[in-house]
């Protein structure tokens, strides 16, 4: 729970506490299930791309799941 959110459930009642602590869980709740969707619909695409273009993105056809799980080269950094 954010900062502000602790500040805001300190000072209300149990059900308003409830309501707060209920609503924070919904935000980063869908935030969470957002973030599934958009994995589950990049690794399509990228999975429909014949691999003359996966090796001009950059990727190869195994590295997919790991560069749409982890960002690009597993979250390392481009080398130049």
């Amino acid at each position: 729970m954010t900062a502000l959110g602790q500040e805001l459930v300190a000072n209300r009642s149990v059900l308003g506490r409830f309501f707060a602590i209920a609503i924070d869980i919904c935000r980063v709740g869908g935030s969470f299930l957002a973030r599934i969707i958009r994995i589950r619909r990049d690794r399509a695409w990228l999975d429909e791309l014949p691999d003359h273009l996966l090796r001009d993105i950059g990727i190869e056809r195994a590295e997919i799941r790991s560069s749409t799980r982890l960002g690009r080269k597993g979250g390392r950094s481009e080398r130049t």
